[in-house]
């Protein structure tokens, strides 16, 4: 009991597909074919340009890393001001009995205090700094 495809549905599968290897074949013959140089007509190699950056920061836009920092700083400051509150009510939880909230809470406790955390939020905000050639905004009370 095989499904048939209906002759339309081939039609557009087939095109699809062989314009996809047609644009794919000419976007690798286009990219590694040499240019001819404007006076000497002697072929030069051209070479694909990388962008500058890595990971998350080769998109990003320097316009805004001013605000970046800023949310950054604020999800700094709000891990290191709701960890202990978060301890303080596994604690409360554990000695009421609730195992299920404490489970809960330590799962999210666990999330925010592990080293990685705040490793990576320092690293994307050092590498906004390098990138960008500014600085973290001052702290506000």
């Amino acid at each position: 009991m095989g499904r048939t495809i209906p002759p339309f549905r081939k039609v557009l599968v087939v095109t699809v597909a062989a314009g996809a290897l047609a644009l794919g074949t000419a976007g690798v013959a286009g990219a590694s074919a040499p240019t001819l140089a404007a006076s000497s007509g002697t072929p030069v190699a051209t070479t694909p340009q990388v962008a500058s950056g890595t990971g998350r920061l080769s998109h990003f836009s320097c316009a805004r890393a001013g605000k970046a920092l800023a949310r950054i700083q604020k999800a700094e400051a709000g891990i290191a001001a709701g960890l202990p509150k978060l301890h303080a009510a596994e604690s409360k939880a554990t000695a009421a009995g609730r195992t299920r909230r404490a489970a809960r809470i330590q799962k999210a406790i666990n999330r925010l205090g592990r080293p990685g955390e705040s490793a990576r939020l320092q690293k994307l905000a050092t590498g906004i700094e390098a990138k960008c050639n500014v600085s973290a905004p001052a702290a506000t009370p």
